[in-house]
């Protein structure tokens, strides 16, 4: 396999991890971006008005995301991230008041029994109820129940007598922010899938990790660093035009005018970005046409610089208040000074991406100051809107139809990644670790077959 070599486009987490994972098993690597730098939509910037480091939405991760850590450690940056010790996520209700849900001593899946039994937003019978559901998760194989992926996640939840409230304020609290999409919206496969890997299988495999620096810090350089220490090369500000594509094979990548050719092709590119530089005949083909049905999910991100501290969080929840997720990013940061950086998350957020963002600005400027007083006396000394229309895929029932499988494909030599992929993951930084590494292996597992072929021949 020495000597073979392989173009990869796309330079986003799922690009980065096919990449690594080829450099590693000697292929000859060309790791294509059209923009000056890696990561794709885990990414940082400067604020060009403030100076300051700004992550274009904030990413988080489970210790069940086992591919991600992985990468992390093969990059050498792992040391760069934390990653709690067990779970615990504060919540703040507007009408309740202030709960925890954190993980206890007790095995899977009585972890979370204690914390949920003081949950102040549901009632004792409410509770009751939603143990019922998560006792059915547990034991449910989703393989044998493909028409989990025909409903939302609020119809099977309704069917297991959850109430209107303990949908809106525990299990839409957990689906927003990891589905990307409000609970009416999302197959209740893929939500069922996340309280199972997250929370049920193991009593740690919801504890919160997140970078200590900005994510361009974290992955980008060391991510080159490693495909150039191996042989391969990392060609910035390069987009492709097309894919050529001849006799049923990708025969080269057309970038500036220019055909490159290689003996495989690795396609990390988003969904719509790969029909767009198909041919017209390879568009028809039902793997690929498909594509074109996938539906997006926005991201907004609110970043607020104040003049002094204003809350003592690291991080948390909000119910029954446009706030979704605040994280401190002053703490998360490690960072001193006197003042303190909040950054707002909002997941599914279709009510916010066309709002204007001075607007945007104002609204959860004011929601803070309602939910911790001491913001009210503090000046606002810098405001950021981040808006991420199509952020990822949006995970609607049926989606599993419209998700082709990672790595081979109907075109010889083009391999697929991507976190929209077919993973068994929703649209997360591990989803697109786990494509890359498929398509990846399934890149090496081909030129393989076709050294052996060679070797009959001869």
């Amino acid at each position: 396999m020495n000597g073979r070599s392989v173009i990869v486009i796309g330079g986003g987490l799922a690009g980065i991890a096919a990449a690594c994972e080829l450099a590693d098993a000697g292929q000859r690597v060309t790791l294509l971006e059209k923009r000056p730098f890696l990561g794709g939509r885990a990414y940082s910037y400067t604020d060009g008005r403030s100076g300051r480091e700004v992550d274009n939405g904030q990413h988080v991760f489970l210790k069940c995301c086992t591919e991600y850590i992985r990468l992390l450690e093969r990059l050498g940056v792992r040391g760069r991230t934390y990653l709690q010790e067990r779970m615990r996520v504060p919540v703040v209700d507007k009408l309740t008041g202030r709960s925890v849900l954190e993980a206890g001593r007790l095995p899977a899946p009585f972890h979370l029994l204690p914390t949920f039994l003081r949950y102040r937003p549901l009632s004792l019978g409410e509770k009751l109820l939603a143990a019922y559901a998560l006792t059915r998760m547990r034991s449910l194989d989703r393989s044998r129940h493909p028409e989990l992926d025909g409903v939302t996640f609020s119809e099977w939840l309704r069917a297991q007598g959850q109430t209107s409230n303990a949908v809106r304020n525990f299990w839409n609290l957990i689906i927003q922010p990891t589905l990307n999409d409000g609970i009416e919206r999302v197959s209740a496969d893929l939500a069922i899938m996340v309280f199972q890997e997250g929370f049920l299988r193991t009593k740690d495999g919801g504890n919160i990790g997140w970078a200590k620096v900005g994510l361009s810090q974290l992955l980008a350089e060391a991510a080159a660093r490693h495909i150039e220490e191996r042989g391969g090369e990392v060609r910035l500000r390069v987009g492709v035009q097309r894919l050529v594509v001849e006799d049923g094979r990708l025969a080269g990548v057309v970038v500036d005018g220019e055909t490159l050719a290689s003996d495989g092709y690795v396609s990390a590119l988003p969904h719509d970005a790969l029909l767009a530089v198909l041919p017209a005949s390879a568009r028809k083909d039902s793997y690929f046409a498909r594509l074109s049905r996938i539906e997006t999910s926005p991201i907004v991100n609110v970043h607020l610089w104040y003049d002094r501290p204003v809350t003592s969080v690291d991080f948390a929840a909000f119910l029954n208040t446009p706030l979704q997720w605040l994280f401190n990013k002053s703490k998360l940061w490690e960072q001193d000074g006197p003042g303190e950086y909040l950054d707002i998350s909002l997941s599914g957020a279709h009510d916010f991406v066309e709002l204007p963002g001075q607007e945007l600005i104002e609204m959860f400027r004011r929601e803070v100051g309602t939910l911790f007083p001491v913001a009210r006396a503090a000046e606002l000394k810098n405001a950021l809107v981040v808006k991420q229309p199509r952020a990822t895929f949006a995970p609607r029932p049926g989606i599993a139809a419209l998700r082709p499988d990672c790595g081979r494909t109907p075109i010889e030599s083009l391999f697929l990644a991507g976190d929209w992929s077919q993973t068994g993951w929703p649209a997360t930084m591990e989803s697109a670790v786990r494509s890359g590494l498929l398509a990846a292996r399934d890149v090496i597992a081909a030129a393989g077959r076709e050294v052996r072929a060679e070797a009959i021949a001869v």
